[in-house]
């Protein structure tokens, strides 16, 4: 990291110098643009009266400089805007306020197909995000900046930082079995995107990422996102989840040359970790303890050490219900001798403080014919979990070479080379098993240690000491699945290098007077090389052990498109617009891996040939997809006031069955000015009504409708037997119609303003897997055979509540309310399973007439009168007749409130984020309350935390003692951690007064596995939980240098900023665990929190210099 940045700051000295040598003796005028509210106005056009070339434009603050004398009159002209001419004068700063062009939403947008029109003449909502947002507080990724900032959109980055996947949901659940991430659109190109850890921690135990991070924020100048069926309709198929439209910066910003410069620093760290107990170690209930281990009643084993008796706890015991801590000496699971004393929460130890570095330069040019933007971003990164790391490349050009006044080129690229060691791992096997719980006795600066021998193996077990043993453990312990995880992190090597090129070239020809043809081709191309090395775990003398594997994926889209548009006034007041167009693209997916088998023939020589046996393990697989559409626009605008568009597309896939493979995409959108249709009140300074219709599509996964048979044998005899799943000629595109309405108003000279939307949307021909009779020789089909509809409203609403001349603040709300029902299923299904937790003790289904994602299991047996049933044991009575429903996994309303104050140079913005309304699923804390983990599981264990007095008599009963005492009527022990269940007993329906303790209480109502016949005593209950909260996700303060200060040495801007990402929670109802601790990219695997790994919280600086 070192090296790139001295390279860099060797590239800017040049670059510097090199400017410099170029400065004129000619005056230079420099000074700021601001509106009539006092912010600066970014983009205005700053040329010499009179002149054809020689001018600017300002920058995202609203600054500028230009070469002119006292006598020149500049030009200032931006959309929106009405046009201002200065004389420059004697002096060499001006200050020009621009004046809003009356009435009108003069915003141009990209929308799909890469066709730009005003934001007012669109008949659909859509929401744009900026460059300045996006990089207020420097994130690895542009998705984790639109939190908040975007109505009916959900934002989920999932944990470990800067390698792993970021999902974008739009307006609810739109596939039972198969919703996938929006459509990706960079410079008009697909791009490739993709799914990340759906299917599990088995299936891919490390976090993964997916395609939208080596999208460059530093490079986008807009994030425009399609929500609706009428906006994203030109895309077809592709297009059910919404599309993310990219827009790259140019050199056009400014004319002449120009070089960026910016230089950022993140500190991160953990930000939330669970709140353990620490009271009491490791152990069990008394019996389990004493009939199990032999230890005493209060939890202590004994053995002799060089002729002397020491003790220690149950450090097997994955249970926190031993002896309480009291600093006594004790014999540790190494040998040693250490303090019985809590640590510090041990989650904090284990994860360390991460950084992220990113150097940026960019180079620009804008002359009558040619300009370009050429830029370098350098990323490093090392997150918060132990052991990993990521270095990043990025070169950008983006340019435009205008031949002849009616034919130009486009020419963009990019190229990304990253490296990744060791990814982040899933802490699964920390907090979803038993056999990662460690107590608070536990020390994790012994557990670094001792994860390893001092000979560089892996640690060696108490029961396996022939290996070591001098260094094997002393006796057995509980975390092994820690040690593991270290050895994994920090010893194994896991490196992943991908190199991706994004690029297209786009031809732009004036045919004739109205008739414009565009032509344009793309490739996404990624090659990806991993490379797997495991040490040898213990010397060669005891075995072969270690492995050595690689795995070769290579991913290529080749995209094309075609539009010729025709646009002309056919009278007065009616124009005409007209497109027709055709669009292509191909995927390939090529997949191949290799791997030792059995272990290393000679310790860490990590090459196939060392492969103990042979031939070594090895796959490998192709996947192809074609897709083409014919595509129509019809428009009109009517009198500058109403605005009606149709579009249509046909479209063909590889994917289906011929035949049934062909399908038809309208849409119809209108867009009705009220502000220049009528003469509305003075203080409207805007107002339009829009409403839309459309359908668009989601298609089935390459070869799953291909009906194919697999050759095998039996018995010696050749036999062909179907695939799984079973093909199906018929399947067909599931497809959505969406209607759509919406207002927005702007009110007193834009000071106020709102955006509503409603939208209601059924997506019929669900794609459902059906399972089949095994006698087919396959397990289950693809079907089409059911519908699902979501109904919502998106708010958005903003302000200026204060403005001045050195003072203005901005706000804005953005809301998304949605609902969603399932309709209906194939004839005699009621219920598709999506998830199957423990053996059927939750699940995540859809029914008919519900909202998919309903979480369903048993529950406490209760009366009539909703008093809980305790059984003759004094727990409560489970009720496996029937599951019912104990939450849904899709949030109600998601949103975000932004502000920004403004006082002269500085700037202060932040960003509040929420989600309510649904319900997440944590097995880490059901079973962590039951091992007793938790600071809530300290109820009843003591006196002082509320344990009831008792005495164990003759039969063995627990028998409630006096409050006031000390032992029993026959002098038997009194125990205080005694609790009475509040409910009527099962057997005569009166009062509950079955004593039971507190650790046989949390182990087994708070256990592993809870279905009929299990004769569990535990709910599932314990693991769903609310999941709304409120958090401060974004605060940034930037001071930008007066021009005077920076005039002298000729730069334009420098501007420098403080900023925190995921700070904290001013709310959530989660408890111990961060909310956003969820991983994957679809609303199943999202529903489960605390099995991936922390989540971090970032503190930066920023330094951008602008020459």
């Amino acid at each position: 990291m070192k090296r790139s940045t001295s390279h860099l700051l060797l590239v800017v000295m040049l670059l510097s110098s090199s400017i410099l040598s170029f400065a004129q003796n000619q005056k230079t005028v420099s000074g700021f643009v601001r509106d009539a509210n006092g912010a600066g106005v970014p983009g205005v056009s700053v040329i010499k009266k009179g002149a054809t070339s020689g001018g600017t434009f300002t920058n995202e603050e609203g600054k500028f400089s230009i070469d002119a004398n006292s006598a020149t009159i500049l030009v200032f002209s931006a959309v929106g805007y009405a046009s201002k001419e200065v004389k420059v004068g004697d002096g060499n700063v001006l200050e020009v306020v621009l004046a809003a062009a009356e009435n009108q939403l003069n915003e141009v947008v990209v929308t799909a197909m890469g066709i730009k029109k005003e934001q007012r003449k669109l008949g659909y909502a859509v929401s744009t995000v900026s460059s300045k947002d996006i990089l207020l507080t420097a994130p690895t990724n542009f998705a984790s900046a639109l939190y908040g900032r975007a109505p009916g959109v959900s934002i989920n980055t999932n944990p470990g930082g800067a390698t792993s996947a970021v999902s974008v949901g739009i307006r609810g659940m739109n596939s039972i079995s198969f919703a996938r991430q929006p459509l990706m659109v960079v410079d008009g190109v697909v791009t490739r995107n993709g799914e990340a850890n759906n299917d599990g921690f088995w299936s891919s135990p490390r976090i993964n990422g997916n395609g939208l991070l080596d999208i460059n924020p530093e490079n986008i100048e807009t994030v425009t996102i399609l929500k609706g069926a009428a906006a994203s309709a030109l895309y077809g198929s592709d297009a059910a989840n919404g599309v993310i439209v990219i827009t790259t910066k140019n050199g056009k910003s400014r004319k002449g040359l120009g070089v960026d410069v910016n230089s950022s620093y993140i500190k991160e760290s953990v930000a939330v970790v669970p709140e353990l107990q620490n009271e009491y170690g490791p152990g069990y209930d008394r019996g389990t303890n004493m009939g199990s281990f032999g230890a005493s009643d209060d939890g202590w084993l004994k053995t002799t050490v060089n002729g002397q008796e020491v003790q220690y706890p149950i450090f097997r015991s994955y249970g926190q219900f031993g002896p309480k801590f009291d600093g006594r000496e004790v014999y540790w699971w190494d040998g040693e001798m250490r303090p019985y004393v809590a640590q510090p929460n041990y989650w904090k130890s284990f994860y360390r403080d991460g950084m992220s570095a990113v150097q940026n330069v960019a180079v620009s040019n804008a002359s009558d014919k040619l300009n370009y933007r050429l830029s370098y971003t350098r990323n490093d990164y090392k997150g918060i979990q132990i052991g990993g790391k990521q270095e990043k490349n990025t070169f950008n050009l983006n340019s435009t070479y205008k031949i002849t006044p009616k034919f130009s080129t486009d020419l963009v690229i990019s190229y990304i080379n990253e490296r990744v060691h060791n990814r982040p791992y899933q802490i699964d096997r920390l907090t979803n098993n038993y056999g990662g719980f460690l107590s608070a006795a536990e020390r994790m600066d012994v557990i670094f240690d001792k994860y390893k021998t001092t000979k560089g193996y892996k640690y060696v077990p108490y029961n396996d000491t022939s290996k070591d043993p001098e260094e094997a453990l002393k006796y057995n312990i509980r975390g092994y699945d820690f040690l593991d995880f270290l050895w994994n992190q920090l010893e194994n090597n896991f490196d992943e290098t991908t190199n991706r090129l994004l690029a297209s070239a786009t031809v732009n020809y004036d045919i004739v007077k109205n008739l414009h043809f565009r032509g344009r081709v793309g490739t996404d191309y990624t090659g990806y090389f991993a490379e797997t090395k495991n040490k040898s775990t213990y010397p060669l003398a005891f075995g072969e052990s270690g492995y050595y594997g690689t795995n070769f994926n290579r991913y290529n889209f080749t995209y094309g498109d075609v539009l010729l548009t025709y646009s002309n006034q056919l009278t007065g007041k009616l124009k005409l617009n007209v497109s027709a167009g055709y669009q292509a693209r191909k995927e390939e997916y090529r997949y191949s891996s290799q791997g030792t088998r059995d272990g290393l023939t000679q310790e860490n020589w990590f090459s196939f040939n060392a492969s103990k046996t042979t031939p070594t393990s090895g796959s490998s697989n192709r996947s192809y997809l074609v897709k083409d559409g014919l595509f129509g626009i019809l428009g009109f605008e009517f009198d500058n006031f109403l605005f009606v568009e149709g579009t249509l597309r046909r479209e063909r896939t590889s994917t289906l069955y011929p035949g049934n493979n062909t399908f038809y995409y309208p849409a119809v959108s209108g867009s009705f000015e009220l502000s220049n249709a009528f003469n509305l009140p003075q203080f409207v300074s805007y107002s339009k009504l829009r409403a839309s219709w459309g359908i668009v599509g989601n298609p089935a996964p390459a070869y799953v409708a291909n009906t194919i048979y697999n050759a095998g044998s039996v018995n010696g005899v050749a036999t062909l037997y179907p695939g799984n799943p079973y093909g199906n000629n018929n399947l067909k595109n599931e497809e959505k119609t969406e209607v759509e309405i919406g207002w927005e108003t702007k009110l007193f000279n834009n000071r106020f303003g709102f955006d509503i939307s409603y939208y209601n949307n059924k997506i019929s021909d669900q794609i459902l897997s059906l399972t089949v009779p095994a006698t087919t020789g396959s397990t289950g089909i693809l079907v089409n055979v059911g519908s699902l509809r979501n109904y919502g409203v998106e708010v958005g609403v903003n302000g200026t509540p204060v403005k001045g001349r050195f003072f203005q603040w901005d706000t804005r709300l953005n809301l998304g309310f949605n609902r969603n029902k399932v309709l209906s299923l194939m004839e005699g299904l009621e219920r598709i399973t999506s998830s199957n937790l423990d053996n059927g003790s939750l699940l995540i289904v859809s029914e008919i007439g519900k909202q998919a994602g309903d979480i369903i299991g048993y529950k406490r047996r209760t009366n009539a009168s909703g008093e809980y049933i305790i059984n003759d044991d004094g727990y409560y009575d489970i009720n496996f007749d029937d599951q019912v429903k104990m939450g849904n996994i899709q949030s109600k309303v998601v949103g975000g409130l932004t502000n920004t104050f403004i006082y002269k140079n500085f700037s202060l913005n932040f960003l509040v984020d929420f989600r309510w309304g649904g319900q997440v699923i944590s097995q880490a804390l059901l079973y962590g309350t039951g091992a007793g983990m938790y600071t809530n599981s300290l109820f009843g264990r003591d006196k002082e935390h509320g344990g009831l007095p008792y005495y164990v008599d003759g039969s063995g009963a627990f028998v409630k003692a006096a409050d006031n005492a000390t032992t029993g009527p026959n002098g038997e022990k009194l125990y205080n951690d005694g609790m009475i269940l509040k409910g009527v007993k099962q057997s005569d329906g009166k009062a509950n007064d079955i004593v039971i303790d507190a650790p046989n209480f949390y182990l087994n109502t708070y256990s592993w596995g809870s279905w009929p016949g299990s004769g569990s005593y535990s709910t599932y209950e314990g693991a769903v939980f609310d999941n709304n909260f409120i958090k401060l996700r974004e605060v940034s303060l930037t001071y930008a240098l007066p021009a005077k200060a920076i005039e002298k040495i000729k730069l334009q801007n420098v501007s420098v900023s403080i900023y925190g990402r995921n700070l904290f929670y001013f709310y959530k109802s989660l408890p111990y665990l961060d909310p956003e601790e969820s991983i994957g990219t679809n609303a199943y695997s999202q529903a489960f929190a605390g099995g991936a790994t922390a989540a971090a919280r970032s503190i930066g600086a920023s330094l951008r210099i602008s020459f």
